[in-house]
């Protein structure tokens, strides 16, 4: 972990001198040969991580991950190097307490929940390796399992891939994929995985006449099913307006799609054009393989489809589609 070699690093040259900190700062970093076992201890170990992160500033502008990591391995080490001390002592003085101050029940209570906390720390990393199915199949391994394998930061990632980044910041948008759902329990990340699993989804280049606006992904919401096909590329060349769209010309049964930047780079067009649209008081047309596909800013249309949120809706019709011509 590149934590633990650069706090290694340091504390190594603070034990052999080689190095040129100042004194005040090898200070610090010098251990002295304190029980492995000990407060001081634990709390040499910890100052040499802070002085490391303290003295690197570009690692304040990353994330915490390596000093979790440093963290852990800090633990699995000073409890692994505090049992040997303690065997090797009661091998020597026959002492069945480790200190006069810890009785031996406290002392394996310590152990266990250190035990515990590094053992569901590593399942944890594995299972952020596992498929929604695999990691279903680990849950009902035991108790145990399922506990770490329920948390919401896996089925979070898992919702993510799929993907469904807007989920993090559009809340209407949950409302609009399953309106049971309670968006504070604990447990949603997990219950809304199966849904999103099912919902069809496509990359797309969203284009104005001879424009590129941004990269998209479309999540097919519900409607009838559009297939495996859908357009790499969507060129909106006209427009009308929102007060034609309806639902006799778009039925409940038709396919409702949710547009996304595909990145955060696209976020910019895809608001410009949805601003676009708003302040014309238009939605978007485009037609690609025979069907007509609609871009709906927010308006009655979509409130009537339970979503209140900012975003881009759309709705696609059969070029052949009845009446729609005559509305346009």
């Amino acid at each position: 972990m590149e934590g633990d070699d650069g706090l290694q690093d340091i504390q190594d040259d603070a034990r052999s001198g080689n190095s040129d900190r100042p004194e005040e700062e090898m200070s610090v970093l010098a251990k002295p040969l304190w029980s492995p076992d000990s407060v001081p201890r634990m709390e040499s170990e910890l100052k040499g991580l802070i002085e490391y992160v303290r003295r690197k500033p570009k690692l304040s502008d990353a994330n915490a991950s390596f000093m979790r990591d440093s963290l852990r391995t800090m633990l699995i080490k000073c409890t692994r190097e505090a049992e040997l001390a303690f065997e090797t002592e009661s091998s020597i003085v026959e002492s069945p307490s480790r200190s006069s101050s810890i009785s031996g029940d406290d002392s394996k209570d310590e152990n266990t929940a250190v035990e515990w906390y590094a053992v569901h720390n590593i399942l944890e990393t594995v299972f952020r390796y596992l498929s929604a199915k695999d990691l279903s199949v680990a849950r009902g391994v035991s108790k145990d399992w399922n506990k770490c394998g329920s948390k919401p930061s896996l089925w979070r990632q898992l919702c993510l891939q799929q993907p469904w980044r807007s989920l993090q910041t559009d809340r209407a948008l949950w409302n609009l994929i399953d309106p049971t759902l309670d968006v504070k329990d604990p447990d949603v990340w997990r219950k809304v995985y199966p849904t999103l699993a099912r919902k069809k989804w496509w990359r797309c280049r969203l284009m104005k006449t001879n424009k590129f606006v941004c990269n998209l992904i479309v999540h097919q919401i519900d409607g009838e099913s559009l297939g495996d096909n859908f357009p790499s590329t969507l060129t909106v060349e006209r427009r009308f307006a929102l007060m034609h769209l309806t639902l006799a010309m778009l039925p409940i049964n038709s396919p409702l799609l949710y547009f996304e930047p595909e990145t955060d780079e696209d976020k910019e067009g895809l608001e410009g054009f949805i601003q676009y649209l708003i302040r014309r008081d238009r939605a978007g047309l485009a037609i690609e393989q025979h069907r007509r596909y609609i871009f709906i800013p927010p308006c009655d249309y979509s409130r009537d489809r339970r979503y209140e949120g900012k975003s881009l809706l759309g709705g696609v019709q059969l070029s052949s589609a009845h009446g729609f011509q005559n509305n346009i």
